[in-house]
């Protein structure tokens, strides 16, 4: 069914800005994990090796120094940059650039805060973008670093629609022009909660919509602005199909669906919004692009009623599937902070529970879901996949040892590191009594090592 566009939903839409600067065409450095999800449609399908295509002996690094780290970058010559400082409120966001064999710090730089008034310290996000330089968004600013130097080459400071004290960026990502695309996020007014417990215990009740806005790399500026239909909890995602760019938005019950249009986005007219949240089901993720479909995953937020997962065709809205792929239980909570990821050339999806375990769901375009393996290890943090089409490697950590309270989860809560045949879901290699990583990215690099950031011991790299 068409619905018409939803009034309102572009404010102050405005052309090019004067002098703004031509870029080539490219969204992020050719590397394995430029980006924290692997690329703009968030598949968290990195291009990555095998990791047990060598037969080495097992490696292991680690830099006990990075607290509050969220994700870690790689440039086309193999440096790591990493985003600290953004977990907790305790710290002050700060890039880091690594040495890859053994994470040691190579230069290391604070970022310098928005004006006086942002208060909420959220995790952004850190890439390198395809004209080799880094940027890192936090609170209400985005910066770009020399990735040689670790200079702060140039600041810009975004909108902030709910008010500095309340409005954040979790994130953007780079459009297939080298555009940079970042959509706020808000907490109440009064909520003194930092990063993600925010919405836990504050609600995102009677907050403002999100601004969305579209920056040029070389120069900095702000391109374009507009706001979004809703509070957009979940991060941005951007397909390209059938030669167009679509950027999709997980709002509070329904998916919203936008096109790009050079320096500016537009309501898609044609297609959407989607429901797929339903009852006592809290809001999803990140809207996650799979081929001809996109999916979209619920109760990012704790509640009692069983998740569901949503396929929703890219050429016609009214196509969908949804699953449930977790029996009802009565004796916990239904809760997954970070979102489902996808492999669309096997036409598989994977995704996990904290307290349900981890599943692997076949898709058929006509009929739907089927469950391809499933197995008890329930997991918080986002699930890779690497390795080629005909040997995918599934790598997820394993939060068997959460506390039975979903708010729970403390910082001394010891995990595990997994590896398995993405196929089948045998067990390859597995790490033990590690710290924290619970709701955090698992980065492969181009070695086939996988970065594993935890909430208070710093960073991990490990080699099977």
């Amino acid at each position: 069914m068409r619905v018409p566009v939803i009034a309102g939903l572009l404010l102050a839409v405005t052309g090019l800005a004067p002098g703004a600067a031509k870029h080539p065409a490219g969204d992020y450095a050719a590397a394995p994990a430029a980006f924290e999800h692997g690329g703009s449609d968030r598949t968290s399908l990195f291009a990555a090796p095998d990791p047990f295509a060598s037969k080495a002996a097992p490696e292991q690094s680690h830099n006990p120094a990075l607290r509050g780290l969220w994700n870690v970058a790689e440039a086309q010559d193999g440096s790591l940059f990493a985003l600290s400082g953004v977990l907790g409120g305790r710290d002050r966001p700060t890039v880091s650039s690594l040495n890859a064999a053994d994470l040691a710090i190579k230069w290391q730089r604070e970022l310098p805060l928005p004006p006086t008034g942002a208060k909420w310290n959220y995790p952004g996000a850190v890439a390198v973008h395809a004209n080799g330089q880094v940027y890192a968004i936090y609170m209400t600013r985005l910066a770009r670093l020399d990735p040689a130097t670790g200079e702060v080459t140039a600041t810009i400071d975004l909108p902030a629609p709910n008010g500095l004290d309340d409005t954040t960026y979790n994130g953007f990502i780079i459009l297939e022009d080298g555009m940079i695309l970042a959509k706020s996020h808000h907490r109440p007014k009064g909520c003194t909660a930092q990063g993600y417990r925010a919405f836990v215990e504050c609600g995102v009740e009677g907050v403002a919509p999100s601004a969305l806005v579209l920056i040029d790399p070389e120069t900095l500026r702000i391109v374009w602005t507009g706001s979004a239909p809703e509070l957009i909890g979940g991060r941005i995602t951007a397909t390209r199909f059938r030669g167009q760019t679509y950027v999709y938005l997980a709002g509070h019950s329904l998916v919203h669906r936008m096109v790009y249009r050079g320096a500016r986005l537009e309501s898609d007219v044609e297609w959407g919004p989607v429901r797929y949240r339903h009852g006592e089901q809290t809001p999803g993720t990140a809207v996650v692009g799979f081929g001809d479909f996109v999916l979209i995953q619920n109760n990012a937020i704790p509640t009692r009623a069983p998740l569901s997962l949503t396929a929703i065709a890219q050429a016609d809205a009214s196509r969908s599937f949804m699953v449930q792929p977790f029996a009802q239980q009565t004796d916990h909570w239904y809760f997954m902070p970070s979102k489902m990821s996808t492999d669309w050339a096997n036409r598989r999806v994977y995704t996990a529970a904290a307290y349900d375990g981890l599943i692997a769901l076949d898709f058929d375009p006509d009929a739907g879901f089927s469950v391809a393996w499933q197995v008890a290890q329930p997991t918080g943090s986002f699930i890779t996949l690497v390795g080629p089409k005909d040997r995918r490697v599934l790598i997820a950590s394993d939060a068997s040892g959460a506390p039975a309270d979903a708010l729970g989860a403390p910082q001394h809560m010891r995990e595990g590191l997994v590896w398995r045949n993405a196929s089948d879901g045998e067990e390859l290699y597995r790490i033990s009594d590690l710290p924290r990583n619970f709701g955090l990215t698992l980065t492969p690099d181009r070695s086939g090592a996988v970065v594993f950031p935890t909430r208070s011991e710093g960073v991990f790299k490990f080699k099977p």
